[in-house]
């Protein structure tokens, strides 16, 4: 478990293993009770279409293959990387039902 700055109070959290997706829901900070949720990862979305080609250049020959090999290698240990040390935003608040259930009052009918 590794301890993240909380974006309010700017306290420590611990925070979950990021495979632990229920844990991830449930992420509060327990000074301020801020609801918090992981940050999407800045290298993901960049480096798949990149990892993508390298298996098209994999094709190319023995050399092109180790090459390839090696560059997807280094994507991946970036990418876990990023997943191994989150960063911690707050969650948006639910959005307000457009139609409430009134038990208490009076009917209409």
């Amino acid at each position: 478990m590794a301890k993240k700055k909380c974006p309010v109070c700017a306290r420590d959290v611990v925070t979950p293993f990021f495979l632990n997706t229920d844990a991830w829901r449930w992420l509060t900070c327990p000074h301020c009770a801020a609801r918090l949720e992981r940050k999407n990862s800045r290298y993901t979305a960049a480096l798949t279409p990149f990892f993508v080609a390298l298996i098209a250049l994999g094709n190319r020959g023995h050399r092109a293959a180790i090459l390839a090999e090696m560059l997807m290698g280094a994507i991946i240990l970036i990418v876990f990387v990023e997943l191994m040390r989150p960063q911690l935003q707050v969650r948006k608040p639910l959005p307000k039902p457009e139609i409430t259930l009134n038990i208490s009052g009076t009917s209409g009918i």
